[in-house]
């Protein structure tokens, strides 16, 4: 966390602000490149689909 003018400053809370969600990376493409991984980051995103159907509740 920052201090509070920074998340004022941020306009988090606005969506006009917000970035356009094609531009994001998707949370397998973020996990294969800060762990290093070899797989793909498709594979890592259908893995975590998977998990979540299967194991999330």
């Amino acid at each position: 966390m920052h201090c509070a003018k920074a998340f004022m400053r941020s306009e988090l809370w606005k969506p006009e602000s917000w970035p356009e969600r094609g531009t994001m990376p998707t949370l397998g493409e973020i996990l294969r490149d800060q762990l290093a991984l070899s797989e793909s980051a498709a594979t890592v995103d259908k893995s975590l689909d998977e998990a979540y159907r299967k194991t999330l509740w």
